[in-house]
């Protein structure tokens, strides 16, 4: 499990590190893991436009603890941004890498998997906007997450 720490925290610096110049935001958001056992978490996340429709992101998400266990995720995605409405709404589709934990009473348990999924940003104001996203997850015979949240430029 340290390993995959190691490499999880590794991605997640070399995507932060090219952020030099370009668009960023960070995003606070509530998940909801829609296979069993259901849990609610939050997250926040990172993101740098590398180019004007490429943004890579590293994101962790901690879900709440369930009948005695509770789950953590790790990514590191790219997203593909296609501005629409005149550059008011943001829709991307996003691949990447994930770590995926668990902990509890019967122990820890992690697994490095991949992400596929969809998301549309909504500006609510010049500094923030809404975001709806939709992770498919390799591991463990596959599971999906919901994440709504704000998203905020630095």
């Amino acid at each position: 499990m340290k390993k995959i720490l190691m490499v999880v925290c590794a991605m997640m610096f070399s995507v932060a590190s090219f952020a030099q110049s370009g668009k960023s935001t960070a995003s606070v958001h509530f998940n909801y893991l829609l296979d069993s056992p259901n849990n609610l978490g939050i997250g926040a996340n990172y993101g740098y436009e590398f180019t004007q429709n490429v943004r890579g992101v590293a994101q962790f998400d901690y879900f709440l603890k369930k009948d005695g266990i509770s789950y953590w995720n790790g990514n590191v995605n790219v997203e593909y941004l296609f501005r629409l409405s005149g550059g008011k709404v943001t829709v991307y589709p996003l691949a990447g890498l994930n770590v995926w934990g668990s902990s509890g009473d019967g122990g820890s348990d992690s697994k490095l998997g991949l992400n596929i999924g969809a998301g549309v940003e909504v500006p609510l104001s010049s500094s923030v906007a809404f975001k709806a996203e939709y992770n498919y997850k390799t591991q463990y015979d596959g599971f999906s997450t919901l994440n709504v949240g704000l998203v905020f430029p630095l």
